[in-house]
């Protein structure tokens, strides 16, 4: 009897090696390739000081103009990003492409705040508003941030 507990035991012991191997081989972490920050990219390189970008505001501040002069030869567009501090709504942004660009330059009209069905909400701007273009042509990417207090 002695001999067949001892054999039960070795059997439970190897069942229980074999199952915990089981279970440990499923719950390896999986490989994976770490994200690549854009620093490790490498930044977009900014414009040059003969770019120019202003921002204008119109209707009491709820409408503004983005310019931009000089921009570099050869660009076939430019995204924008405008994000700034509202008193009732928190932070809020206005983001968009431009595709027209005539003489090194452009123009862009917006509104800062919500139209719908013919009637607008506008956002109370109560910070700076941060400006970043980025202009895509055949030189790559190239970035300009700037501020803007209205």
């Amino acid at each position: 009897m002695k001999k067949d507990t001892l054999f039960i035991i070795i059997g439970v012991v190897i069942l229980l090696a074999v199952v915990g191997n089981l279970f440990l081989a499923r719950q390896k972490t999986k490989v994976t390739t770490p994200a690549v920050k854009k620093d490790e990219l490498g930044a977009i390189p900014t414009v040059d000081a003969t770019t120019k970008v202003t921002l204008k505001a119109l209707t009491g501040n709820k409408e503004i103009v983005l310019n931009g002069a000089g921009i570099p030869n050869g660009t076939t567009s430019v995204d924008y990003e405008l994000s700034y501090d509202t008193k009732a709504q928190g932070k809020q942004g206005v983001i968009g492409t431009i595709s027209t660009i005539t003489n090194n330059g452009f123009e862009k009209q917006m509104t800062l705040g919500t139209c719908s069905s013919g009637r607008c909400v506008y956002h109370e701007v109560v910070s700076a508003i941060q400006v970043t273009v980025k202009f895509t042509g055949e030189y790559g990417e190239k970035i300009l941030v700037k501020e803007f207090s209205l």
